[in-house]
């Protein structure tokens, strides 16, 4: 059935509003704007008065231009429950500022928006058509009817139209198109100068782009008309943007379309009390019969004749025009703060998840350094191979040979060359470099599973995660290697230096390092230097102290403890590089992702400026005509 058959002949029911007077203006109009005769609504509108300092209008421009850069600033990439949200708000909120509030701050004497919205089949476009009594939007029964916005206004009002500077992101055409980018300009000189009408795409489409081109577009709006039917007023989608318009302070009014005679005052009551519900019930309400069109698809001039006076008197008002612009132009400021604080809420959940995310590596590889320390205090490292290496090196008297001087030594590579084996000092050196190699491996596999796992769950590290994480890096056994070979160096020249300074000279000059190197490199396997205590009795048995009382008197009991205390912390210092270049694996995914530290500070210090300039403004303050001054 056509839009034209569905409706049938009846008296037009009286238009109606909450307001004191049944003829229903806007309250910025004034009571008797519906009355207005159609010479006043014919003639040209009058500048708005233009109060406003240029100084608070400068200064709530900049801070809107701040706003927007600091918007463009602000990512969310981890995965959040609220990052896809505050994703589409900051979209929306952009939007808004380059569509209506820059724009319309800087004309605000520009031509009032009126956007017409409203759910699908609603009749948007033919009241469109027939309040400028030509066809100039496309009506039917196809759906979506209106693909892309169609924008009537008088003749003379076009050329701020089509600047652009209102919806700078559609290309203006003047030609008929279903480019959902394109803004289609049509002139109506039966309408008003000084307020045009925007015909939207339906607010509930099927189609994605034209849901997401109707929110737009309202949010762009200095008056929303929103349209629905009998049948379809208490719809969930348009109570939602309805709520959204309120909340940001635009003015709306509404038309309940195609009613039946004997549904009108059953229908109109109950939504009055669903405006009320919603804190609108000082929202215009114009209501509308089912009724037959015309051979151009136009509704009777009787039927939109209330709402084609409400319209006219408010093209013909200056004051009024202004004041709705001010209204909506101030709510849509004053909701920036809360929309903002939403963001910056949402972005601080996003460094907090990104330090969580970093903390829960930096557990795992802490636990793997404990462990290192942890074996090289309680003794476990003097076990197997090591230990019995360390006893070979001190049964066979290889450890005191390895003190004499350098013909022992020459001994030593001759007997090595000779025999094919050896030294007993080499092979305590490796057993010492395989046991320290083998605990890194194991250590640094076992925190890359514990971070693998610790970011597998949470939501924002599953989304980071690759599979070469699980495991340590390739190539960590030769940094591993490298480490402990670099410290073993570094422990050997540590005894050389030692041995040529203060009384040691005397002693140990003609000694050789590599023994006591060794020595030391075994004391820092048990927490007490040589003292044996617990288990390091049990591991190392007398040898140990017989090695201590050796080295107490070459270099002294206190040189010996300090040169144990120096080497221990320079392995750990070693180890603390090798696993912090391990998690730092994780934390290039977590700083790819480009987090601020406080990155919902910068939102709230922009969206407070915005709010003080907003204030300092005044935009809803009365203006010298409106007081009745002077």
């Amino acid at each position: 059935m056509t839009e034209a058959t569905a409706r049938r002949n009846s008296a037009p029911v009286k238009t109606s509003t909450n307001m004191s007077d049944d003829d229903a203006p806007p309250p910025p109009v004034g009571d008797d704007a519906a009355s207005g005769d159609a010479d006043e609504a014919a003639a040209p509108a009058t500048a708005a008065p233009t109060a406003e300092p240029p100084a608070a209008v400068g200064t709530l421009t900049t801070a809107l231009n701040h706003l927007r850069k600091t918007l463009d600033g602000t990512a969310y990439p981890l995965v959040m429950p609220s990052a896809d949200e505050a994703g589409r708000v900051s979209a929306a909120l952009a939007s808004q500022l380059d569509d209506y509030l820059l724009p319309r701050l800087t004309r605000l004497d520009a031509p009032l928006l009126v956007v017409v919205g409203g759910s699908t089949g609603a009749g948007k476009s033919t009241l469109v058509n027939s309040l400028v009594r030509a066809p100039v939007s496309p009506a039917g029964v196809l759906r979506p009817t209106t693909r892309s916005p169609v924008l009537v206004s008088h003749p003379s009002d076009l050329a701020w139209f089509r600047q652009g500077e209102l919806l700078p992101g559609l290309t203006r055409t003047t030609e008929s198109t279903s480019d959902p980018g394109a803004l289609q300009l049509v002139a109506a000189p039966a309408l008003g100068a000084g307020l045009a009408l925007l015909d939207a795409p339906d607010i509930d489409s099927v189609v994605d782009r034209n849901r997401a081109l109707a929110a737009q577009l309202l949010a762009a709006a200095d008056l929303w008309l929103f349209v629905t039917t009998a049948a379809r007023y208490a719809d969930a989608v348009p109570w939602e943007l309805l709520t959204t318009a309120r909340l940001r302070g635009t003015v709306i009014a509404l038309v309940l379309d195609r009613v039946p005679d004997e549904a009108a005052g059953e229908v109109s009551a109950h939504l009055r009390e669903m405006l009320g519900a919603h804190d609108m019930a000082a929202a215009p309400l114009f209501v509308l019969p089912e009724t037959t069109l015309d051979g151009q698809g136009l509704l009777a001039e009787d039927v939109v004749q209330p709402l084609h006076d409400w319209f006219a008197k408010l093209a013909a008002d200056s004051t009024a025009r202004a004041t709705v612009v001010r209204q909506t132009l101030d709510g849509a400021l004053a909701a920036l703060r809360p929309a903002v604080e939403g963001l910056a809420s949402a972005a601080d959940e996003q460094a907090a998840a990104k330090a969580a995310l970093e903390e829960r590596v930096s557990a795992a590889y802490r636990t793997a350094r404990r462990a290192v320390e942890d074996g090289l205090r309680d003794g476990r490292l003097l076990r197997g191979e090591v230990l019995a290496r360390w006893q070979e090196f001190l049964g066979t008297g290889e450890f005191l040979r390895s003190l004499e001087s350098r013909v022992g030594r020459l001994r030593d590579r001759i007997v090595s060359a000779i025999t094919g084996r050896p030294a007993p000092g080499q092979n305590l050196q490796m057993a010492l470099e395989s046991q320290l190699v083998t605990l890194l491996r194991g250590l640094a596999a076992d925190a890359a599973e514990q971070a693998y796992a610790a970011w597998q769950a949470h939501p924002a590290g599953v989304a980071l995660l690759a599979p070469e994480l699980q495991k340590p890096a390739a190539d960590l056994p030769e940094r591993a290697e490298r480490v402990i070979r670099d410290w073993q160096q570094f422990v050997l020249e540590l005894v050389r230096i030692e041995g040529g300074d203060k009384r040691a000279t005397a002693r140990g000059a003609a000694y050789a390092v590599n023994g006591a190197g060794l020595a030391v490199m075994v004391a820092v396997f048990t927490s007490t230097a040589f003292i044996p205590t617990g288990l390091e009795v049990a591991v190392g048995a007398g040898t140990t102290v017989a090695a201590q009382k050796v080295l107490e008197a070459i270099f002294g009991d206190q040189v010996i403890r300090t040169l144990a205390t120096r080497a221990r912390a320079d392995l750990l210092s070693r180890v603390d590089t090798l696993l912090d270049t391990e998690a730092a694996r994780y934390r290039d995914r977590t700083a790819a992702v480009g987090l601020d530290p406080e990155p919902g500070a910068a939102l709230r210090r922009a969206a407070a400026d915005v709010e003080s300039a907003r204030e300092d403004l005044a935009l809803t303050a009365p203006t010298p005509a409106e007081a009745g001054t002077p």
